[in-house]
């Protein structure tokens, strides 16, 4: 029996132009898609369901999922309300999704019409749909950005989650959100004003101190960049900031993605909510850090950590940052975790690096070396297990036709033919699964050979010419071939090094 997978998809922005809620409008379209699907005696064996704009097909797990279902090769189809559930992005990721669709022979199934992708046709009429699809996307998106600017210039609250100090509340009467003050935590934010602004606290400071007097954060424990975001936020003067973090779309690894960038040049308006600190908090704090950041601009920033992003400490996860002592203390650098009360030593910035090559080297010989009795095997375990999978489900496919015959032929009941048609179907039923578990293992196999052809050319790169790489660019390379790494010292001195390599998971 031909399987069908079903896809369900709502976005976040049609809410501001319907009352009906999201889960009730999918609730409704599954229920729809069900009695559909019952009524045409499609077998759906797995639902796909996201609430997330159709834009960006890297921000759609649930489509991922079913392009790599899709690809195995053993669907019959996709059913959805309609092709715009599919894509509303780009040209380029619409094409994507239709050509993984027609390769692997899948149609698209809606109420309306059934696409077959290999009719030249429906294929253009495909391609339309897309193109409308996009259109009236960028309509609904200039009518939300219309309207959302419309709000933050009246001074209500627009973010998705309320800055310390504060929570949001629906404005009576009206649509829109603004702030209300929560007065335990805005004394909090009075007293971070006052540490570094009349005591000359530094972020880090102000943050351990919060810590030990055990006054909880909105998230885990105070940071330094949760103190920053407080000290420089300027909804705590009673204003709402706009387009502080725009969005822009990149395309990563073949896909479009979005990612937030500070601008500086923001827009400012009077909002509806109450200010905690006065001007003159806001104006004392803002000199010192604008002095602070006068210095450090006549200084070029170097990145002398070959290891940023990537070293962290194994024992509490935090991020091991590279320290230098003063001049007279010690001229060695060492890394060291930033986690408050973690017991991991600091450890040498020479010695670890000498550790995680090693590491690496051991890694890579082993990994080449499974690699090579993978390659020598002649014939492919999961190939066999298919062979062996194929060959039943047609023996089981023949069967279920000998019983048709024994049934037109009067040979069997309609009761024998219900209990043996049934226990066949079963059977073959969990045939197409076992089939469909090899083919994902015989595709992640392929990810990691592709994956390996170009991991161990680099990391061999790295340390055949390690000394003669610049800082940046071992950074570069290490993010390359690692995830992470992690390590730990002991207070007695023996330290434990992890490496986990960039292989697919």
């Amino acid at each position: 029996m031909e399987r069908y997978l079903m896809y369900l998809r709502k976005s976040r922005m049609d809410t501001d132009f319907e009352e009906v809620s999201i889960a009730e409008t999918l609730s409704r379209h599954r229920t729809t898609l069900e009695k559909f699907c019952k009524s045409k005696r499609l077998n759906v064996v797995e639902v796909l369901e996201e609430v997330v704009s159709g834009e960006s097909l890297a921000a759609r797990p649930q489509m991922m999922r079913l392009l790599e279902l899709v690809s195995t090769g053993s669907y019959a189809g996709v059913v959805c309300m309609d092709i715009e559930r599919l894509s509303r992005g780009s040209s380029m990721e619409s094409g994507y999704i239709m050509q993984i669709l027609q390769v692997n022979g899948c149609k698209i199934v809606t109420p309306g019409k059934t696409y077959d992708l290999q009719n030249e046709s429906d294929e253009q009429f495909t391609d339309m749909k897309f193109m409308f699809s996009r259109y009236e996307l960028k309509t609904i998106t200039k009518r939300l950005v219309r309207g959302r600017n419309q709000s933050a210039s009246e001074g209500k609250f627009m973010g998705s989650m309320a800055p310390y100090g504060y929570r949001a509340y629906k404005l009576p009467g009206e649509k829109g959100n603004s702030l209300m003050i929560i007065p335990e935590e805005a004394k909090v934010v009075q007293m971070i004003f006052d540490m570094y602004g009349q005591q000359g606290m530094g972020y880090n400071a102000i943050a351990y101190k919060m810590n030990d007097m055990h006054i909880p954060a909105r998230k885990g424990q105070w940071s330094q960049t949760s103190v920053a975001n407080i000290l420089t936020n300027e909804v705590y003067l009673g204003k709402i900031r706009w387009r502080r973090e725009p969005v822009k779309r990149v395309v990563k690894e073949g896909m479009l993605s979005k990612k937030r960038i500070l601008n500086d040049d923001y827009e400012l308006y009077e909002g509806r909510h109450e200010a905690i600190i006065t001007e003159e908090q806001w104006d004392r704090v803002q000199e010192i850090l604008n002095r602070h950041k006068h210095t450090s601009n006549h200084t070029e920033r170097q990145l002398k950590n070959p290891f940023a992003g990537v070293l962290y400490c194994e024992k509490c996860g935090g991020i091991m940052k590279r320290y230098v002592p003063r001049p007279k203390e010690s001229p060695t650098a060492w890394f060291r975790c930033m986690t408050r009360n973690c017991d991991c030593k600091m450890i040498k910035c020479e010695v670890a690096e000498k550790n995680i090559l090693n590491a690496m080297e051991e890694w890579l010989e082993e990994y080449q070396i499974q690699l090579e009795q993978t390659q020598t095997q002649t014939v492919d375990p999961i190939d066999t297990a298919l062979e062996t999978v194929h060959s039943q489900l047609t023996g089981l496919q023949l069967q279920q036709e000998k019983i048709c015959e024994y049934l037109e032929k009067g040979i069997y009941s309609v009761e024998m033919f219900t209990k043996r048609n049934a226990a066949l179907s079963k059977e073959i039923e969990q045939l197409r699964d076992s089939e469909t578990d090899l083919l994902r293992q015989k595709s992640e196999g392929n990810k990691q050979n592709r994956a390996a052809a170009e991991l161990i050319p680099t990391t061999q790169h790295i340390l055949d010419s390690y000394d003669a790489l610049t800082v940046e660019e071992k950074n570069s390379l290490w993010k390359l071939v690692m995830r992470r790494a992690t390590i730990y010292r002991e207070p007695e001195g023996e330290v434990h090094i992890h490496i986990y390599p960039n292989l697919p998971r």
